[in-house]
């Protein structure tokens, strides 16, 4: 009878460890699925080289106008490519845009001469992509003017849309404003000083 009681108490022991073991191997299993799901999430990082493609005059990077609209496309890879109309950007003529995508978010636009493969205007969208003066597509008026002397606006006729341009390197800071502009235009024809320093820029044009 103590034999048996004994061999009763040792299979008891023996069921008990196996079950925290089971329980340990699911927690574990738990815990190691979680980190594989939370590095699953973390890994789709952008793979876009930034840093590479410098707004400089007439340039994005290796990009340059005056290229084909293929060779440009063989300056750079893994972004999504549709088609806009350049009217969208300031330009009439029919001539397209093609717009370049890091997942949701635009990073350039290329825009040839109407009729044409030959790139004429690079759009830089981007926050991400930086001047050689360190500004970027959304810089504000105030960061610009920190970089220029005597800072002028003038307002298109066309869209009414506000600009700042860089005459040296061929830039235009595009303010797609409406009620609230940068600058005050009792004649449209003279620009003006900056009035809203807040106001963030749409996009560079590189020409």
């Amino acid at each position: 009878m103590k034999n048996f009681l004994i061999y009763l108490l040792l299979l008891f022991t023996f069921w008990s460890c196996n079950q925290t073991a089971q329980k340990k191997e699911k927690t574990e299993y738990k815990i190691e699925k979680k980190s594989e799901k939370k590095t699953n999430k973390t890994t789709n990082i952008s793979t876009f080289p930034y840093t590479e493609f410098e707004i400089r005059k007439g340039q994005l990077g290796t990009i340059k106008t005056g290229m084909t609209i293929s060779e440009a496309e063989q300056q750079f890879k893994g972004l999504k490519k549709e088609v806009d109309l350049a009217t969208s950007f300031g330009y009439g003529g029919g001539a397209p845009a093609y717009l370049y995508y890091d997942e949701d978010n635009v990073v350039f636009g290329l825009i040839p001469t109407h009729n044409t493969d030959t790139l004429l205007i690079i759009i830089a969208a981007s926050p991400k992509l930086t001047t050689t003066n360190g500004l970027n597509p959304n810089s504000t008026v105030k960061d610009i003017s920190e970089r220029y002397t005597n800072v002028k606006v003038r307002q298109s006729l066309m869209n009414e849309w506000e600009i700042i341009s860089d005459t040296i390197n061929n830039w235009d800071f595009i303010f797609m404003t409406d009620e609230k502009t940068v600058g005050n235009y009792p004649d449209i024809d003279t620009p003006s000083e900056p009035k809203h320093m807040d106001i963030k820029a749409d996009w560079i044009t590189i020409k």
